[in-house]
């Protein structure tokens, strides 16, 4: 039960954050916004425990969800400039460990289908249109934005991979892997809108993927650990 009433409190607060951010409004981001990723954290945990045990808690999840919550705080501080390279760090870390979280969920490969490779294809996409347009521009974060990029494509490859294991399938891979491309498409929106010039409501466009992407990882580990 109490995981329904966090999941109604990380709701309300992502879209008094959305609104914020629609408004630019610092005091509310400010507010709502280091709020969001413990939320889901306890959504996560309380979730668990309600429908397993304690034991199944996947706790890379829960690494990989604060060091998005660093990634939150630092990217809304003033001198956005200046914690830029540890707020890509911060989220760096939570590439990594949802990483090393689905592919420890794989227990088989045997019900993969070379055909399955086709839904890496959006992803691709979102990064062939986007790259280009902003990488050039990036000076001394070059290298940075590449290492990113690519663990995030491989966090989303990652994702992918689940559904060569058929006791995955189903909701347990559509909610990871809708949330990982979402996560794709947020981040490589923010690098377009910071190195290739900004475009009409950025922020409310990258901060709601974002949101939405957590949300779905997260819900997709939520019933993976049902298994």
């Amino acid at each position: 039960m109490i995981e329904y009433i966090i999941l109604v409190i990380f709701v309300i607060v992502a879209i008094i954050e959305v609104f914020g951010e629609f408004k630019e409004n610092s005091k509310i981001i400010y507010v709502t916004k280091p709020f969001l990723m413990p939320l889901l954290i306890m959504y996560y945990i309380f979730g668990v425990i309600e429908t397993s045990s304690i034991v199944r808690v996947d706790w890379f999840i829960v690494i990989a969800l604060i060091g998005g919550m660093g990634g939150d705080i630092f990217l809304m501080l003033k001198d956005e400039d200046k914690w830029f390279l540890p707020g890509m760090g911060s989220f760096l870390i939570n590439q990594i460990f949802y990483i090393i979280s689905f592919f420890l969920s794989i227990t088989s490969y045997a019900a993969f289908n070379v055909w399955a490779l086709f839904l890496i294809v959006p992803s691709l996409l979102i990064l062939f249109f986007t790259v280009p347009r902003f990488i050039k521009n990036t000076g001394s974060m070059k290298i940075p934005v590449l290492v990113y990029m690519a663990a995030i494509l491989l966090m989303h490859i990652s994702a992918l991979l689940r559904i060569a294991d058929l006791r995955l399938q189903g909701l347990p891979f559509i909610m990871i892997f809708i949330g990982s491309l979402s996560y794709v498409f947020s981040d490589a929106s923010i690098a377009t809108n910071k190195w290739a010039g900004e475009f009409k409501n950025a922020r409310v466009i990258i901060l709601t993927t974002y949101i939405l992407a957590q949300f779905y990882i997260v819900l997709g580990a939520l019933l993976t650990s049902m298994l």
